[in-house]
């Protein structure tokens, strides 16, 4: 009888666990993301924490990889459930049809309307929806005001034209000789793509046609602006480092250098490794006052062809993009938001760069080019020599008729 009851007593207790298991079990939503988006651990945490259905497991891969690795798991059938790319990528995604179609479960979100025309048009795809930008960056130049002072210039007067962006550089250079007014990432093509590009763009020029299908970067205006740059270089008023040196960051916060491009991603990083230092930022300018551009860049959430966990996916992508998220997680730690209608917080009234940040956001502009990474971001790309050889060496017509049939190649090869 006694040994009944223990028999009982044990059946019972296994059975109320295994339904106890049962019932605490979580879908798990396998997430794949690129490395340096540094927002995304902590959204992930944060939403694992607000619900006890699902577990997003977040794998993060070098941008170098993602789109090989990518590609490589939905070939044979094993994705992840969702995925965080670079913006400049889903041209080349959408193209080889391997997205989901977001269209009818996310295409009529209230935030979907709340994105900037350039964030929703690079994860459309004819006429369909298929990524979900929630990290965007916009290009800024970034300025010392220590140095400005120091140079006789108004702090808050940055420069709004190239003729400014010299005449500053020129006073910087007088300070001594280990002062310039001007650096760029000479040997970053992803970098020169983010930071440079908007030169171009602010004096109505351009690389690639609006439409993707071929180069438009051999033009009047595109020299003029590269001869600017030469010039600069050649008269002592940009850094040496330039032409060797890729990460501009630290560079610029040794104070040694007055202007910088970079990305409204670093706020968050002076302020947490530099947070002394007295920076302001600007748009960059063209040769007429009140031109002006920016390079949108940033990373937009998409489901795989083949994902499991679409329905748990999304519930996770409305999360993100709610704007209690927007605000109180990303605003809140120095992230700007997508969503234009979080912008204006309370957080971003602190600091009015972030206000700035957002409305190059809304003009900012990504280029349509399903090669994207062979022609801009490859370590020997068109883009990457035309620069080189213009700036540093002076060769403008060459550097620009070679890149002009170059990037043809490049884009009639993807269209075979």
């Amino acid at each position: 009888m006694v040994s009944k009851i223990i028999y009982t007593t044990a059946a019972a207790c296994l059975i109320t666990a295994s339904y106890s298991h049962f019932a605490q079990a979580k879908e798990v939503v396998n997430f794949w993301a690129r490395s340096d988006q540094s927002a995304l651990p902590m959204l992930v945490s944060e939403y694992n924490k607000s619900q006890d259905k699902v577990t997003v497991k977040l794998n993060e891969i070098p941008n170098a990889q993602m789109l090989t690795k990518l590609s490589s798991a939905i070939g044979v059938g094993n994705p992840p459930d969702i995925v965080a790319i670079d913006l400049v990528y889903f041209p080349e995604l959408n193209r080889s049809e391997q997205l989901v179609d977001l269209t009818e479960k996310i295409g009529k979100m209230d935030y979907v309307s709340q994105f900037s025309p350039t964030l929703k048009g690079i994860g459309t795809y004819n006429g369909k929806f298929y990524a979900v930008p929630f990290a965007a960056e916009s290009a800024l130049l970034f300025y010392n005001k220590k140095l400005f002072r120091e140079a006789g210039l108004d702090p808050n007067h940055p420069p709004e034209t190239l003729a400014e962006l010299r005449e500053y550089s020129e006073k910087i250079r007088q300070l001594g000789k280990e002062y310039y007014g001007l650096s760029i990432p000479g040997t970053s093509s992803g970098g020169l793509a983010f930071t440079f590009m908007p030169y171009l763009w602010a004096n109505g020029g351009s690389v690639i046609s609006s439409d993707g299908k071929k180069s438009v970067v051999n033009s009047e205006n595109n020299k003029r602006t590269l001869t600017f740059f030469h010039n600069m270089y050649k008269d002592g008023l940009m850094s040496p480092m330039s032409r060797l040196d890729a990460s501009l960051n630290d560079y610029f916060a040794s104070g040694k250098i007055a202007m910088v491009g970079s990305g409204a991603f670093t706020f968050k990083v002076f302020k947490e490794q530099y947070p002394n230092f007295e920076y302001g930022v600007t748009y960059f300018p063209g040769e007429k006052k009140g031109d002006w551009a920016s390079f949108t860049g940033g990373d937009a959430f998409a489901l795989p062809v083949g994902s499991k966990h679409q329905d748990e996916a999304i519930d996770f992508i409305n999360w993100t993009l709610s704007k209690n998220t927007q605000v109180e997680l990303l605003a809140k730690n120095g992230f700007v938001p997508t969503r234009m209608d979080a912008s204006d917080n309370p957080y971003s009234q602190q600091d009015p760069k972030y206000l700035l940040a957002n409305k190059a956001l809304a003009k900012g502009y990504i280029p349509f080019l399903v090669p994207y990474n062979e022609t801009f971001n490859a370590t020997n790309s068109p883009w990457l020599t035309m620069l080189q050889k213009s700036i540093f060496d002076g060769d403008i017509d060459g550097a620009l008729k070679t890149a002009d049939q170059k990037i043809n190649q490049i884009i009639k090869m993807a269209e075979e």
